[in-house]
């Protein structure tokens, strides 16, 4: 799957839904493929991948030509702008926990579309969605996109993606729709509600966005929801983004890793072996970019910049960065002196 913005791709999960719901609401859906350049015929084409972008602006499309962003799913509609309102409303809050919160109230005041709810239980937190009229979304498709919409929201307020816990869906499992993909993680059907169950440590995360930041944010909606899929951030990813977050006192080891990320070392060793790489691997690639960055501050003996990467020992830093780059870190800094 490329991360080019203009190739960016996601499986054919949600085309075909919304080309017949745009239909059954009365819309021009081969106008709306049309404009966002795209043809009919991918609709029935599950082995489709479909531009990120081109996703988007049928999503967009619906959700202005019915002024609604529940797309007539709910029993009242999402006023449109509310998701937006809903964050100029939250993301001064100091924590995620506090947005949440927020944000519950804020929905309650605009729509009876679902009624939403934060719990805390022990160690995990649930972000649950009630909907009133469940059978209003005979293919799911607004849940799918409740459950992106909240996940990339939460995820982005705290500049990481959540690992989920647990999905639970308030339906039988769909046979035509592969959830195990977009969800790596425990998944209950026949539920009470429509919930997101993570780790209840991320709501004291600190809320690090801007009013600036979250209008660049909303202004690359809904694209930005497809882009913050499960399926499209991989474990590497998360694993670098801890160990940038710690870099500066020391890594975690990979079985703190394994913990933060909910699942066992066993199983974070082989997902990462999927994807092509390891827990050293990345660490190590890590330790070499900030090597390299600190060996062009001329001012820094090697030595300082050995204990910045979390090396006790220079001869040792000296002798992986030469494994890594094929230079010590003195030649490494003479030829960067002469380039």
């Amino acid at each position: 799957m490329s991360r080019d913005r203009q190739t960016l791709t996601t499986p054919n999960h949600y085309i075909g839904r919304l080309y017949h719901l745009a239909r059954a609401k009365g819309l021009d859906a081969d106008a709306l493929f049309k404009q966002a350049d795209l043809s009919p015929s991918v609709i029935d084409d599950l082995h489709a991948e479909i531009e990120v972008e081109k996703l988007a602006g049928i999503v967009e499309g619906i959700w202005n030509l019915l002024q609604d962003e529940a797309m007539g799913l709910a029993r009242s509609p999402l006023p449109a702008g509310a998701f937006f309102m809903m964050g100029r409303a939250t993301v001064h809050e100091a924590t995620l926990g506090k947005a949440l919160q927020l944000a519950c109230r804020f929905y309650t005041m605009v729509s009876d579309a679902y009624q939403m709810t934060l719990i805390e239980k022990g160690k995990s937190a649930v972000l649950e969605f009630e909907f009133a009229d469940v059978e209003l979304d005979p293919t799911h498709l607004f849940a799918d996109i409740t459950l992106l919409a909240w996940h990339s929201y939460a995820s982005w307020l705290i500049q990481q993606r959540i690992p989920l816990m647990a999905v639970h869906f308030p339906y039988a499992e769909p046979q035509c729709h592969d959830y195990a993909k977009l969800y790596p993680c425990k998944r209950l059907f026949n539920q009470k509600a429509l919930r997101l169950v993570f780790g209840r440590d991320f709501l004291d995360r600190q809320n690090t966005q801007s009013l600036d930041a979250l209008k660049s944010y909303m202004k690359r909606c809904p694209i930005e929801l497809f882009l913050k899929q499960p399926v499209d951030i991989s474990i590497a990813s998360d694993v670098r983004a801890l160990l940038n977050r710690a870099f500066a006192d020391g890594f975690p080891d990979i079985d703190e890793v394994a913990k933060s990320l909910y699942m066992s070392r066993r199983t974070l060793i082989r997902r990462l072996e999927k994807e092509g790489t390891s827990f050293q691997e990345i660490k190590d690639r890590m330790r070499q970019d900030r090597a390299s960055y600190w060996l062009l501050q001329e001012a820094i003996p090697i030595a300082m910049v050995s204990e910045k990467v979390g090396f006790s020992d220079a001869a040792v830093f000296a002798r992986a960065f030469r494994r890594w780059t094929g230079l010590s870190p003195t030649q490494y800094r003479a030829q960067q002196d002469r380039d």
